[in-house]
């Protein structure tokens, strides 16, 4: 069974950067983005580390971030490749709610009733949020949302996680 990366977007793929940009110039420069309806594109150094953990891995992506709520998984396939990664969603997590409080609660229920639902043992989760000590620390990676995914040893974690170091 392919490993898989529970993948937030914002503060991961995305950086701080990247979400305090004008969404209105990036419409203009990308007709395709209005039609995505895309806040704002995705970190261009980030979707470089990226794809070159999915090359070594091959991992299924299953996206826990609030992405999931706005967009279909075709739109999402769109938005994957407008932003040039090289594998798309194959699923999201379920939005189960526990808490009104705490997102980091509810996102890491949502990730592991997927797990056991899917029967998962190979993954790695990958959030700008603290979703310890709700997840085994053991399959967590936290990036910081002014880096992401291309924050110094992450990808390095992340690999070592999934058993291809």
């Amino acid at each position: 069974m392919k490993p898989t990366i529970f993948l937030d977007i914002d503060g991961v793929l995305c950086t701080f950067n990247e979400y305090n940009k004008n969404r209105n110039k990036l419409w203009q420069k990308y007709d395709e983005a209005r039609t995505l309806r895309l806040p704002y594109e995705f970190n261009p150094g980030c979707v470089k580390v990226f794809n070159e953990i999915l090359k070594i891995t091959d991992a299924d992506i299953v996206l826990s971030s609030d992405w999931r709520t706005h967009w279909n998984m075709q739109e999402l396939d769109n938005i994957f490749k407008f932003n040039k990664v090289i594998k798309s969603p194959m699923d999201v997590t379920e939005v189960h709610p526990t808490s009104f409080m705490y997102l980091e609660k509810n996102r890491a229920h949502e990730i592991d009733i997927y797990r056991q639902q899917h029967n998962l043992e190979n993954y790695v989760i990958v959030d700008d949020l603290d979703l310890l000590p709700f997840v085994p620390k053991e399959r967590f990676v936290q990036t910081i949302e002014r880096e992401g995914i291309k924050q110094s040893n992450v990808k390095e974690k992340m690999l070592k996680i999934l058993q291809y170091e």
